[in-house]
């Protein structure tokens, strides 16, 4: 094998040799390693009193705001009253409400059958007792005949046994046959009659089978549904026409629970229509209140003869309630931010809160029924966050609420 020459041998490394050394790191390194640690450690040092003295000064602040909240919640706020005014009232309540027809009727056959003719159409006025529609009479005709001849034979029957009974009582009478003959002709006389009440029955029934095939009218109003034409399968259990009476109307509205002590039953009722005035007269006011709607239900009978309403509209009527009616007025202001019926009133330096019934006049007077006496001090314009309790002191009266015109309930 031919040797390498030693000068191609490689030299060995230092560090694999048993008693080698290891190489030094530069010092220039790690100089410039503690010098950035130092700076790093002074940076960090400089952020974290910086935060430490923000988080003092909002801590600080918060503080500060924290006094100055408790200061003004505790602090005497001033306000201005004004003096309730007492006047009289003639009230006019509002019913929101709904136009129903004075009398609805959805109409259909009694029996079975087909329908043979339909003599009124949708939209068409009608009398009470006018024929609507026929179904096909011919099979209750004829089980009409057979029961007017069934009654004709049950009383040629009775004839006969009436005249042979008369003879046979004779006979009994002067001895010529036994008494119990006499006995069985009354029995059959007895049963003679018996059978023509059956007869007679049977064709009464057969009668009222034949008018049933004929639809009439149960009063005088319009038709608002009507089948197309004839020849369609009618029966009992399904209406065919529907009847209206449009000549008085019925208003189903609500009123507020207040309002309802202002209207009673037989109080005149109006509405505003685009043909003019429509005057009623309501005719209940329930004694309930409906505890979803917090309201109670009305109702007034509308005459309609112009036909200026129509059945299924949206209405808002008006009632004039009793007259003379003892009221405070108060300026609207007076009503708490946020609050339907809430006022204040200063006590003793402090507020007290009220809850009205009231109605609003025209330019915005407040006329209150109930939750005020004419010697309170109301407060005007209430802050929002105003509660009973809070001390204010009172700022020189405000002149006393205008006289105001007669208003729509509240």
């Amino acid at each position: 094998m031919t040797e390498l020459p030693a000068s191609a041998t490689p030299p060995l490394d230092s560090s694999h040799q048993p008693n080698g050394e290891r190489p030094r790191a530069p010092l220039v390194g790690v100089i410039a390693g503690v010098v950035t640690f130092v700076g790093f450690a002074a940076w960090a040092g400089v952020r974290i009193q910086a935060a430490t003295h923000d988080k003092a000064a909002v801590a600080a602040q918060r503080n500060e705001d924290a006094k100055r909240a408790n200061a003004a919640a505790h602090a005497t706020a001033s306000v201005s009253t004004v003096s309730p005014v007492p006047a009289s009232w003639d009230p006019v309540v509002e019913i929101d409400g709904t136009i129903a027809a004075g009398q609805h009727a959805e109409i259909g056959f009694k029996t079975n059958g087909r329908i043979s003719k339909v003599l009124v159409k949708v939209g068409d006025a009608v009398k009470a007792g006018q024929l609507l529609a026929t179904l096909d009479a011919s099979e209750a005709a004829a089980q009409l005949r057979a029961a007017e001849a069934q009654e004709r034979a049950a009383q040629a029957q009775l004839t006969l046994a009436n005249d042979t009974d008369r003879r046979t009582q004779t006979m009994v009478q002067s001895g010529a046959v036994a008494e119990g003959a006499g006995v069985q002709s009354a029995q059959q006389r007895a049963l003679a009659a018996a059978q023509l009440d059956a007869s007679h029955a049977q064709v009464s029934l057969s009668e009222v089978t034949l008018a049933n095939q004929r639809l009439v009218a149960p009063f005088a109003g319009s038709i608002t549904r009507a089948p197309d034409g004839a020849g369609g399968i009618a029966s009992p259990a399904v209406s065919l026409f529907e009847l209206d009476d449009l000549s008085h109307l019925k208003l189903k509205g609500t009123l507020g629970e207040r309002d309802a002590a202002l209207v009673d039953a037989g109080d005149a009722v109006s509405i505003d229509t685009e043909r003019g005035a429509v005057a009623g007269t309501i005719t209940a006011v329930l004694g309930t209140v409906d505890p979803a709607t917090r309201r109670v239900r009305v109702e007034a009978s509308i005459d309609n003869q112009g036909s200026r309403l129509r059945a299924g509209t949206f209405v808002r009527a008006t009632v004039k309630g009793k007259s003379g009616l003892s009221v405070l007025k108060l300026p609207r202001e007076a009503l708490r931010p946020g609050s339907q019926d809430e006022v204040f009133v200063v006590e003793n330096e402090t507020l007290a809160s009220r809850h009205l019934a009231f109605s609003i006049a025209p330019d915005g007077t407040l006329l209150v029924r109930h939750g005020l006496a004419a010697t309170d001090n109301v407060v005007l314009g209430p802050r929002s966050d105003a509660e009973p309790g809070d001390r204010v002191t009172v700022a020189p009266a405000t002149a006393p609420a205008p006289a105001a015109a007669p208003a729509a309930s509240h």
